[in-house]
Protein backbone atom coordinates (compact mmCIF):
# COMPACT_ATOMS: atom_id res chain seq x y z
CA UNK A 1 0.00 0.00 0.00
CA UNK A 2 0.98 3.65 -0.86
CA UNK A 3 -1.25 4.65 1.93
CA UNK A 4 -1.21 2.98 5.55
CA UNK A 5 -4.65 5.07 6.71
CA UNK A 6 -7.81 3.34 6.95
CA UNK A 7 -8.95 5.56 3.76
CA UNK A 8 -5.85 4.18 2.18
CA UNK A 9 -7.81 0.98 2.07
CA UNK A 10 -11.19 2.06 0.62
CA UNK A 11 -11.79 -0.01 -2.58
CA UNK A 12 -8.32 -2.23 -2.12
CA UNK A 13 -10.79 -5.46 -2.83
CA UNK A 14 -11.89 -4.22 -5.62
CA UNK A 15 -8.42 -3.59 -6.93
CA UNK A 16 -6.54 -6.81 -5.92
CA UNK A 17 -9.24 -9.09 -4.41
CA UNK A 18 -6.74 -11.88 -3.72
CA UNK A 19 -4.82 -9.77 -1.55
CA UNK A 20 -7.64 -8.13 -0.34
CA UNK A 21 -9.09 -11.59 1.17
CA UNK A 22 -5.86 -12.57 2.46
CA UNK A 23 -5.46 -9.42 4.24
CA UNK A 24 -8.70 -10.53 5.80
CA UNK A 25 -7.68 -14.07 6.85
CA UNK A 26 -4.10 -12.18 8.47
CA UNK A 27 -6.63 -9.64 10.13
CA UNK A 28 -9.07 -12.23 11.73
CA UNK A 29 -6.11 -14.09 12.84
CA UNK A 30 -4.59 -11.32 15.18
CA UNK A 31 -7.99 -10.79 16.37
CA UNK A 32 -8.11 -14.03 17.69
CA UNK A 33 -11.32 -15.73 15.71
CA UNK A 34 -11.80 -19.54 15.81
CA UNK A 35 -10.74 -21.00 12.89
CA UNK A 36 -7.88 -19.80 13.00
CA UNK A 37 -4.04 -19.61 13.96
CA UNK A 38 -4.42 -16.56 15.98
CA UNK A 39 -7.01 -17.94 18.14
CA UNK A 40 -5.35 -20.95 18.98
CA UNK A 41 -2.18 -18.79 19.80
CA UNK A 42 -4.57 -16.33 22.13
CA UNK A 43 -6.60 -19.37 23.92
CA UNK A 44 -3.60 -21.20 25.03
CA UNK A 45 -1.95 -18.47 26.11
CA UNK A 46 -4.59 -16.98 27.74
CA UNK A 47 -5.06 -21.12 29.07
CA UNK A 48 -1.68 -20.92 30.65
CA UNK A 49 -1.97 -17.83 32.37
CA UNK A 50 -5.05 -19.57 34.16
CA UNK A 51 -3.64 -22.65 35.05
CA UNK A 52 -0.62 -21.02 36.81
CA UNK A 53 -2.62 -18.77 39.00
CA UNK A 54 -2.76 -15.57 40.63
CA UNK A 55 -2.81 -13.28 37.41
CA UNK A 56 -6.63 -12.79 36.58
CA UNK A 57 -5.69 -9.65 35.94
CA UNK A 58 -3.96 -10.33 33.50
CA UNK A 59 -6.16 -12.34 31.57
CA UNK A 60 -9.17 -9.83 31.82
CA UNK A 61 -6.81 -6.74 30.30
CA UNK A 62 -5.86 -9.81 27.22
CA UNK A 63 -9.47 -10.07 26.89
CA UNK A 64 -10.38 -6.29 26.87
CA UNK A 65 -7.00 -5.17 24.43
CA UNK A 66 -8.50 -8.34 22.43
CA UNK A 67 -12.10 -6.71 22.14
CA UNK A 68 -10.62 -3.15 21.56
CA UNK A 69 -8.21 -4.23 18.24
CA UNK A 70 -10.84 -6.18 16.80
CA UNK A 71 -12.65 -3.02 16.59
CA UNK A 72 -9.60 -1.47 14.60
CA UNK A 73 -9.12 -4.98 12.37
CA UNK A 74 -12.76 -4.66 11.17
CA UNK A 75 -12.83 -1.08 10.49
CA UNK A 76 -9.35 -2.14 7.50
CA UNK A 77 -11.79 -4.83 6.87
CA UNK A 78 -15.18 -2.34 6.24
CA UNK A 79 -12.70 0.06 4.73
CA UNK A 80 -11.32 -2.53 2.02
CA UNK A 81 -14.57 -4.70 1.01
CA UNK A 82 -17.83 -1.79 1.85
CA UNK A 83 -16.01 1.83 1.19
CA UNK A 84 -15.92 3.33 -2.23
CA UNK A 85 -12.54 4.77 -2.94
CA UNK A 86 -9.32 3.90 -5.45
CA UNK A 87 -6.72 2.36 -3.12
CA UNK A 88 -2.91 2.97 -3.98
CA UNK A 89 -1.65 -0.20 -4.02
CA UNK A 90 1.91 -1.32 -5.28
CA UNK A 91 2.28 -3.91 -8.13
CA UNK A 92 3.18 -7.20 -6.53
CA UNK A 93 4.53 -9.91 -8.37
CA UNK A 94 2.36 -13.57 -9.28
CA UNK A 95 5.11 -15.55 -6.51
CA UNK A 96 4.07 -12.98 -4.04
CA UNK A 97 0.74 -13.28 -4.38
CA UNK A 98 1.38 -17.22 -4.40
CA UNK A 99 3.31 -17.02 -0.87
CA UNK A 100 0.86 -14.65 0.29
CA UNK A 101 -2.14 -17.22 -0.58
CA UNK A 102 0.21 -20.08 0.54
CA UNK A 103 0.81 -18.28 4.44
CA UNK A 104 -3.10 -17.38 4.55
CA UNK A 105 -4.14 -20.90 3.86
CA UNK A 106 -1.55 -22.38 6.53
CA UNK A 107 -3.16 -20.23 8.88
CA UNK A 108 -6.86 -21.52 8.21
CA UNK A 109 -5.46 -25.03 8.50
CA UNK A 110 -3.43 -24.45 11.52
CA UNK A 111 -6.77 -23.17 12.88
CA UNK A 112 -8.54 -26.20 12.16
CA UNK A 113 -6.27 -28.86 12.71
CA UNK A 114 -3.44 -27.84 14.93
CA UNK A 115 -2.40 -31.48 15.97
CA UNK A 116 -0.49 -30.89 12.55
CA UNK A 117 2.11 -28.34 14.29
CA UNK A 118 1.29 -30.14 17.66
CA UNK A 119 2.40 -33.34 16.53
CA UNK A 120 5.81 -31.98 16.28
CA UNK A 121 6.22 -30.17 19.47
CA UNK A 122 4.74 -33.33 21.76
CA UNK A 123 7.14 -36.54 21.16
Amino acid sequence: MKDYTFEGFNGFAKHQPLLAAAAVIFLLSLAGIPLTAGFLAKFYMINAVISSGGFLWLVILAVLMAAVSVYYYFRVIQAMYFKEGEAQAMEVSSGFKWVITLVAALIILLGVFPQLLFSWFYF
